[in-house]
């Protein structure tokens, strides 16, 4: 199971973090079975960027271990997709191209991912449309304003980032893409 940091928008402002071993960081309960303050139980490397170009790979995730359910949880900054090879930011480029009519091959073209990638991405944006949705209109009400797929995701992306809006789902309990 993850849990995300809020506010870590960046690798670097994570590694410095991690590399200060700051507490502040620090899971508080097990987030399978609540109990308080699970022990740190290491780390694991982790692609996070998938640029030959950049000297953050890998970052090292922290694992936590609980000793009553005998589970493990990992901790990831804001701004690293759970189950996703590139950051929101890649996919909030993306996203913005898409939602003001460029088509996947010229999107392709200009940012790292392939067409497939773009294309798998903003179909599970698109099928978990109403569920993002709701679960952020339950944060930021002005975001009910909007009534599609298109007007929603403007105006929430000229709220925040991908990143918060993907914590935000979350902390709601929803599935992030």
């Amino acid at each position: 199971m993850v849990h995300i940091l809020a506010d870590i928008l960046s690798l670097a402002q994570y590694q410095e973090c991690f590399k200060a071993g700051s507490q502040q960081h620090r899971l508080d309960h097990c987030l399978h079975c609540g109990k308080a303050n699970p022990h740190l139980h290491g780390h694991y490397p982790r692609q996070s960027y998938r640029s030959p170009f950049t000297q953050l790979n890998p970052i090292l995730i922290q694992r936590y271990y609980c000793s009553v359910c005998k589970k493990t949880c990992s901790v990831l900054p804001e701004c690293i997709s759970p189950h996703r090879w590139y950051l929101w930011e890649i996919q909030q480029i993306a996203l913005i191209m898409i939602l003001s009519g460029h088509s996947i091959n010229a999107i392709a073209k200009q940012i790292m991912p392939a067409r497939r990638t773009i294309a798998r991405w903003v179909a599970r944006f698109q099928n978990q449309f109403r569920i993002h949705k709701n679960a952020l209109c339950n944060h930021i009400a002005d975001l009910g304003r909007a009534t599609g797929f298109n007007d929603f995701w403007t105006l929430c992306l000229n709220t925040m980032s991908l990143a918060k809006a993907m914590r935000l789902c979350h902390v709601a309990g929803e599935c992030v893409p």
